[in-house]
């Protein structure tokens, strides 16, 4: 994949606005500082080059919205392609050295970013390379290097990119390192400590009650011809959902730590990190393997594996709460959960059939019409507005719209189930629909500095917190639940609310 930027994305370089011409002023500046504490002589002059590199370097990038087309990635290079179709590198050292010289293909997902970065590096200085690499070195270390260091890279990344004021203390990022080299040791303390069996039980439960809810809507889809339907369907059937934590947990007996060694004990965690993904290579897919931690606070789709990940952490109060009413949990983790499973029908996951290949399943109508009702939810996010001079956009986001659109939908059909033809019990006078809507904006509640929310708008697949929550207006139940009238904000017309799923 592309990369090569010290800037989130491309459009720091590109952009002309007046508020990116600054952060690029601050970013040279930053530079050069950290260069001078690593003794460069000439630092502001370094600083330059590598900036002007590293412009070069996003030129030849592909946009975020255009990087969400799964087909513009499905690009099978030999080893031999990348001599041929990206000159200017010497690919047979470069795969000698990563270790990857007996792979005969590979799957290059910005062909456009190959030819121009390897075009860079014949046609740009090699010292400015080799600055550009030293700067990069000494940026990723500074938190184990000495304290002006670590204090210099917050200033820019964390105050100025991302208005925080305050460094975490130094034990809670000795912890973050832990936690990303030894992530399963530590996660197998965690289940022990948070999640019980029992915990896990009525998760699954809940999970199969959601695929089940999922697996109805697809059946009632009336636009769907049966052969779409079909393959819909077998990928739900083929669906690994992982709940808690892996059924195997990762080998650390080649990394050594040493007491007194932490830019080592760091070096030789990513190495062996490294190591373990190369011994992968040739051998058959494990789709039961976890790409998450059971510590960490989210959820995860796999397309290429055809499953989901739910840890531990955020099967958690306020997402999950076996004391809590069902109305509640469906709302807060049931969407979540009902977010994932749709994610193998969104823009993205609906390409891949339910063996994890990239494979066209649809008929030509079912397809048009998808697109058709995926246009209309970009549109809907495109005027959503965070700042008057930035705009939400739409095709950037939509995976993760369309899975909460679908998610929710998904959710509130497996809510209704659990109640088995009863009506919920009210809860501080709310009834239960209302609860379930509730618990569903509850999730998105969130505060964030005005530089880190331009930041995301920018950046991130997913919409900000506020316009998550904001889903319920493509949801008929919500209208009901909370008497919702044409003319109050957040009407939509029943011909203007989304229906995917």
């Amino acid at each position: 994949m592309q990369g090569g930027l010290g800037l989130p994305d491309r459009e720091y370089y590109l952009s002309d606005s007046e508020q990116m011409r600054k952060v690029r002023s601050k970013y040279e500046t930053h530079i050069a500082t950290m260069m001078k504490l690593a003794g460069f002589s000439d630092s502001d002059a370094r600083a330059a080059r590598i900036v002007e590199l590293e412009h070069a370097i996003a030129q030849v990038h592909r946009s975020l919205p255009e990087n969400e087309d799964i087909h513009k990635a499905n690009n099978t290079w030999s080893s031999a392609d990348f001599s041929a179709q990206a000159p200017g590198l010497d690919w047979s050292e470069y795969f000698r050295g990563a270790g990857l010289d007996k792979v005969t293909s590979f799957i290059v997902w910005q062909p456009e970013a190959f030819k121009g970065e390897a075009a860079l590096v014949a046609s740009s200085p090699l010292e400015t390379w080799k600055d550009w690499l030293a700067f990069h070195r000494i940026e990723e270390s500074a938190g184990v290097l000495p304290k002006a260091f670590a204090e210099e890279r917050f200033a820019f990344f964390g105050k100025e990119l991302s208005g925080t004021e305050q460094q975490r203390p130094r034990w809670e990022r000795g912890v973050f390192v832990v936690d990303g080299l030894l992530g399963d040791a530590v996660g197998q303390i965690y289940v022990q400590r948070y999640f019980s069996p029992a915990a896990k039980t009525q998760a699954q439960a809940m999970v199969a009650n959601l695929i089940a809810a999922f697996r109805q809507r697809i059946e009632a889809l009336t636009w769907m011809d049966p052969a779409t339907k079909a393959e819909a369907e077998a990928k739900l059937s083929t669906l690994y959902v992982g709940v808690g934590y892996p059924e195997t947990w990762h080998d650390y007996s080649n990394y050594e730590v040493k007491a007194n060694d932490i830019f080592g004990n760091i070096w030789r965690g990513n190495l062996s990190e490294y190591q373990r993904r190369i011994a992968r290579l040739g051998k058959p897919v494990d789709r039961k393997e976890w790409s998450m931690t059971p510590q960490t606070v989210n959820a995860v789709n796999l397309p290429l594996q055809n499953a989901l990940n739910f840890p531990a952490a955020i099967l958690q109060p306020p997402f999950y709460d076996p004391q809590a009413p069902a109305a509640a949990n469906y709302g807060a983790i049931g969407t979540v959960i009902g977010h994932e499973i749709s994610h193998t029908f969104d823009t993205e996951g609906s390409t891949f059939d339910s063996k994890g290949r990239l494979r066209n399943w649809w008929t030509p109508d079912d397809l048009k019409h998808f697109d058709a009702a995926t246009a209309q939810l970009a549109a809907q996010y495109d005027t959503y507005k965070p700042f008057p001079d930035l705009a939400i956009n739409g095709k950037q986001t939509l995976a993760e719209n369309i899975a909460d659109v679908a998610g929710i939908s998904a959710a509130y059909d497996g809510y209704r189930a659990s109640l088995a033809g009863k009506t919920a019990p009210t809860q501080d006078g709310f009834s239960g629909d209302q609860q379930f809507f509730l618990a569903f904006g509850q999730n998105w509640g969130e505060k964030t500095r005005e530089a880190a929310l331009r930041q995301q708008v920018m950046t991130d697949p997913h919409s900000p917190g506020e316009y998550r929550a904001c889903t319920v207006r493509n949801i008929d139940a919500w209208y009901g639940a909370f008497d919702v009238q044409p003319g109050e904000k957040l009407y939509l017309t029943p011909s203007e609310r989304v229906r995917i799923w």
